[in-house]
């Protein structure tokens, strides 16, 4: 009766009333996307292991964000700040984005169910969007940084928002709606540069949507709808970069290279930006990594169909079905618009809105699978009932089970570091009497913490030096760590971007930064030593020469103030 009433009432009284309604009628596919919620983060959740970054968040506080508003994440900063999240705590991190991926998850799946006619009954497949978006490989690496996998969460419930209030002024009008969803926009572009383009990825499939099943609204004005969509993607993105540009400069804060360091136009040939380009594309349509699965390729082949299918007919039926048409190609577009601007193939993590259109374009088949199924056949719920658990097995399969592998993986790394990092500290120990000191409290941490320029942290951040002096002017012990070590594998891990990788093997690129990463990782356990200034960097080389590699007997030895560990050669 609750799901009749919903659909005899297609205007409720305001969103949060159209909500409520909403979370009564579709509790079968909350329940199925809270199972699998649990399934991709339970391990998470009960097995902790702090990721790449979390650690210089941890030791250098406000100068690490100041890294952020550098490359324009402030909204990350500000949504630290209002929740009260400035001194991480990593494990309250984790468990905060689960929560919060389940609010976005509910978020997506009432706006896509909102911009559909209110006469038509639920197909059940609500919820195959958000699962599959959740669970891709690029969230989870992505959400695996607890230095911003809350915040990343959070901005993902406002891009939601921004385009609820989007839709809803396209549709009915109103200034206030056009004005938050600007501010949310903003808001969301300015918390990490991926979501520019899954904003444009989801204003297309709402674009999609709203044609299909708001035709009597749109459909004689789709070149309107078309410029108010862009134009409020303009004007957020403007936005969030003069408001960039202001903070950075009213706060003295020089622009980061992160973002321009990754554009490979004018600095590579011609010919290998397209041979790299063109091996990406094979890579995500072929599935010819850990990273991606075939449901790119069925998507765009399933979408193409709908949308050619009886061309002739729809085009004498509706207005401007050749534009639709062509949106659906900008929408399968869309994940490649981010590699062409920079050239290269993006960070895995910051390729959102590839599982966005895959997610996205699934659930659209599967509606419209389910539709021919209730015009021809006579057992519509048996077919929906057997269509979703095909897609659920699907999805368990290709994504859940790769997740979870990689999150077993980094937990045992994190263990094998663990107990690596007791035995360095023990033999430093007792190599020529050195000693180490506990790390003090926060504010002296920061006090004592400069930041290092030239270096770039795992995903952007300045990497900053450890504290120099203690709080009460008696000088640590320097550490310099020669090489790396990577740890052992067994069959059931999996080594995905950072997920499964060590901080003694990471920013092997950068001279001293595995050093860096190590010495802040140790500072977050409680032990505090100095980074090496030049002369002594030059002396842990020469005497790095003659020196075997741990764990031999030599492989950590201490000259006056200075200990060398050489991991490898």
């Amino acid at each position: 009766m609750e799901a009749q009433k919903r659909y005899e009432n297609p205007q409720p009284e305001g969103h949060i009333e159209g909500f409520t309604i909403f979370c009564r009628t579709n509790r079968a596919s909350i329940a199925v996307m809270l199972c699998m919620l649990f399934l991709t983060y339970g391990f998470m959740l009960f097995h902790f292991s702090f990721s790449i970054d979390t650690e210089e968040c941890i030791v250098l506080q406000m100068d690490f964000f100041k890294g952020w508003i550098g490359i324009n994440r402030y909204g990350l900063v500000f949504t630290k700040w209002l929740t009260g999240l400035l001194a991480l705590p990593p494990g309250c991190a984790a468990v905060l984005m689960v929560l919060t991926t389940f609010g976005y998850s509910l978020a997506w799946m009432y706006f896509f169910l909102w911009i559909k006619p209110a006469d038509r009954s639920p197909s059940g497949l609500g919820c195959v969007f958000p699962v599959l978006f959740f669970s891709s490989i690029p969230m989870v690496e992505l959400t695996n940084f607890q230095c911003q996998s809350f915040e990343i969460a959070f901005a993902m419930l406002v891009c939601a928002a921004a385009l609820l209030l989007e839709w809803d002024w396209i549709l009915s009008g109103g200034i206030l709606q056009l004005l938050l969803s600007v501010l949310l926009g903003v808001w969301c572009f300015a918390s990490y540069q991926a979501f520019v383009p899954l904003y444009i990825s989801a204003s297309l499939t709402s674009f999609l949507l709203a044609y299909r099943y708001r035709n009597d609204e749109i459909g004689g004005r789709v070149y309107l709808v078309s410029i108010k969509l862009a134009a409020v993607f303009l004007c957020d993105y403007v936005i969030c970069s003069l408001a960039g540009r202001l903070l950075m400069f009213l706060a003295g804060i020089e622009a980061g290279a992160y973002t321009d360091n990754m554009i490979r136009w004018g600095k590579e040939p011609l010919s290998e930006i397209l041979t790299s380009l063109r091996l990406y594309a094979g890579d995500v349509v072929l599935a010819r990594n850990l990273f991606w699965n075939r449901g790119y390729f069925f998507v765009a082949v399933g979408l193409l169909l709908m949308a050619f299918r009886k061309i002739r007919r729809k085009n004498s039926e509706r207005k401007f079905y050749p534009y639709y048409v062509f949106v659906t190609f900008l929408l399968l577009a869309s994940p490649f618009f981010l590699p062409v601007l920079l050239g290269a193939p993006p960070v895995i993590r910051g390729q959102l809105a590839l599982p966005f259109v895959v997610a996205a374009g699934a659930e659209m088949i599967g509606e419209r699978f389910l539709e021919y199924v209730k015009i021809l056949s006579a057992h519509y719920r048996a077919v929906r009932l057997a269509a979703a658990a095909f897609l659920f097995l699907l999805i368990f399969r290709e994504n859940v089970v790769k997740d979870n592998r990689l999150l077993y993986s980094d937990y045992v790394v994190s263990q094998q570091e663990n107990t690596l990092t007791e035995r360095l500290i023990e033999k430093i120990e007792t190599t020529g009497g050195g000693e180490y000191t506990v790390a003090g409290n926060v504010e002296d941490i920061e006090a004592g913490s400069e930041q290092d320029t030239a270096a770039s942290g795992g995903d952007g951040t300045a990497t900053g030096r450890v504290m120099d002096t203690a709080a009460d002017g008696e000088e640590y012990t320097a550490v310099a760590l020669l090489g790396k070590w990577s740890p052992a594998c067994n069959p059931s891990m999996l080594q995905g971007e950072t997920l499964g990788h060590s901080f003694y093997e990471w920013d092997q690129a950068v001279p001293g930064c595995t050093c860096k990463r190590v010495l802040n990782y140790w500072n977050v356990l409680g032990y505090q030593y100095r980074y090496p200034d030049d002369e002594q960097w030059k002396r842990a080389n020469e005497l790095g020469e003659g020196m075997p590699s741990w764990p031999r007997d030599g492989s950590v030895i201490r000259d006056g103030e200075l200990v060398v560990i050489k991991l490898s050669e």
